[in-house]
């Protein structure tokens, strides 16, 4: 028979009216389904980019996930979830995918409830599972969740469940000025791919027929000219880059560099002066006085003869 135990994950509090007396309302463990789901596919994507090279995930991977809880503790009502394992999973392929997943889930809720980017490592493809997360919650309502790994709850109020939310619709769409050479450019379709400067990324983005000419002619002067857009940009709601122009109101080029006239620099001929007043005494003599006009035959025909 295989021997199991169990190991911390985390602790879920609800606070509220309907929690009074550490009471679980029914309802609300729907929440604790939502939470097992956010784990686990969190989970599941941090294993692959751990093991690139593996096709698939290991053999009861999602099976092999079981939590319980066996108590409801005050304040109002705490639930602490434990995952139970087997020798199987202690030993070979699991490894603390869940335990950083659930962490991960802490600090996202965190970010949130203070207006502030989501983590890095948190999988994209996790963030549309907060929908469910908090769905029975009522707004007067909070839910505090506390991974194994962190010794403070993360606050899963209002405030932060409609945050979230809105990071369900992956973008925003904002006006921007910006500069940057064109790459490619279609003319049928009407569009182009702007390289933006300091090796940022390569954008996408449409003009319409009264932009194509100068649009064409960044592109044929790349190397010395860019291309300056005005216009509306999509922009990503969890790392607020951006994607790709949406509409481009305004377009010019742009010299890549623009040379600037110093009033207090010294004048190229008097810069000349002074060179020739401090050479040796007898430089210029054997230069001839007919240079200027005899320029090929003092250089290149002298050269000829000593060869």
């Amino acid at each position: 028979m295989t021997s199991e135990h169990t190991v911390e994950l985390a602790t879920l509090r609800f606070e509220g009216k309907r929690f009074e007396g550490h009471a679980l309302d029914v309802e609300c463990t729907q929440e604790l389904l939502a939470y097992r789901t956010l784990v686990l596919e969190c989970a599941k994507e941090l294993w692959r980019r751990e093991n690139p090279k593996r096709m698939r995930l290991p053999k009861r991977f999602d099976d092999g996930f079981r939590l319980e809880f066996d108590k409801v503790l005050p304040g109002s009502a705490a639930l602490p979830l434990r995952r139970v394992r087997d020798v199987v999973q202690v030993e070979f392929e699991f490894g603390d995918e869940f335990d950083e997943a659930a962490a991960l889930i802490d600090q996202a809720i965190s970010a949130a409830d203070r207006d502030e980017l989501l983590p890095e490592r948190l999988p994209s493809n996790v963030v549309p599972l907060f929908r469910e997360f908090g769905r029975t919650m009522r707004p007067e309502e909070t839910l505090f969740v506390r991974s194994g790994r962190s010794t403070t709850e993360a606050v899963y109020g209002e405030r932060a469940r409609r945050r979230l939310a809105e990071w369900v619709d992956p973008t925003f769409e904002d006006t921007v000025s910006l500069v940057g050479e064109v790459r490619m450019a279609n003319v049928g379709p009407g569009s182009f791919k702007l390289q933006l400067p300091d090796g940022g990324p390569l954008i996408d983005g449409r003009f319409d027929g009264s932009h194509e000419f100068v649009v064409l002619e960044a592109l044929r002067n790349h190397r010395s000219a860019q291309l300056r857009v005005e216009g509306v940009a999509e922009f990503s709601t969890r790392d607020r880059q951006m994607r790709r122009i949406v509409r481009v109101d305004r377009v010019e080029v742009a010299l890549h560099s623009t040379a600037t006239f110093d009033e207090s620099a010294k004048p190229i001929w008097e810069e000349l002066t002074s060179i020739g007043q401090g050479a040796p005494a007898g430089t210029w003599d054997t230069v001839p006085d007919d240079l200027s006009t005899r320029i090929d035959e003092v250089v290149y025909g002298a050269t000829s003869e000593r060869r």
